[in-house]
């Protein structure tokens, strides 16, 4: 017996997949099955996404199309979702291993590499057991691990703080790779947009000139060299 929850409009991909897993338990393989019991299982708010696909449903993979469609109307975008791995909220009353699995969920696709990910999970730790977490050694799931007995063993946390230079590197790095991960995030909006060829000899052209001669030709007082640029005479 399949026994779906609600369907989770912050999270539809990850609701799919407990979707399928319940397909496969249940020995669910039709494809008319799979598409019936998701459409049971949205609410009105959700449906009328659908309404098209339910109403005329395909002859054949109607289940994957339903699932596309729900996937593309409520998955967060790339940049909504560094937005939020950026600003998400304060540890609170989660455990630290909690926040870093959240943290790990949102930054699944950005190509957050584990340094990156590592500063800003520790911005998020308390500040009693932040230095020992900088200065300690062992993979980014460790260290919550550590955060987590440290939260709960308050006195483990009693070491100097690191130096204020070291912090002031962590910063700069941070906002690095900020700047690139925002960067590899755009490329990957506009990398199939389709680009309007342009002259390569005049782009020759313009880039051997200086910037003088470029923003003000022939009447350019100055000139910068290199340049390529020839009077008329």
């Amino acid at each position: 017996c399949v026994k779906l929850p609600e369907f989770w409009k912050t999270d539809p991909e990850m609701w799919f997949a407990q979707a399928e897993a319940q397909f496969i338990l249940a020995n669910v393989t039709k494809d008319d099955t799979k598409f019936y019991h998701i459409v049971a299982k949205v609410d009105q708010t959700v449906i009328c996404h659908i309404s098209d696909l339910v109403s005329n449903p395909a002859a054949q993979e109607k289940y994957k199309a339903l699932k596309e469609r729900l996937i593309a109307r409520f998955a967060s975008s790339l940049e909504a979702r560094l937005d939020k791995l950026l600003g998400a909220s304060d540890l609170g009353d989660m455990r630290p291993t909690h926040l870093l699995a959240k943290m790990q969920e949102v930054a699944a696709g950005l190509n957050v590499n584990e340094n990156l990910l590592k500063m800003l999970f520790l911005q998020r730790m308390p500040s009693n057991i932040r230095p020992v977490l900088t200065i300690s050694y062992g993979t980014l799931a460790k260290l919550a691990e550590m955060a987590d007995k440290m939260i709960e063993q308050p006195q483990a946390a009693s070491v100097s703080t690191p130096s204020s230079s070291a912090d002031v590197d962590q910063t700069e790095y941070l906002k690095e790779q900020i700047e690139v991960l925002s960067a590899e995030i755009h490329r990957l909006r506009v990398n199939s947009v389709p680009r309007r060829n342009r002259s390569s000899s005049r782009s020759r052209s313009t880039n051997d000139l200086c910037w003088y001669h470029q923003k003000y030709g022939t009447k350019a007082l100055r000139c910068k060299q290199p340049s390529q640029f020839r009077s008329k005479n």
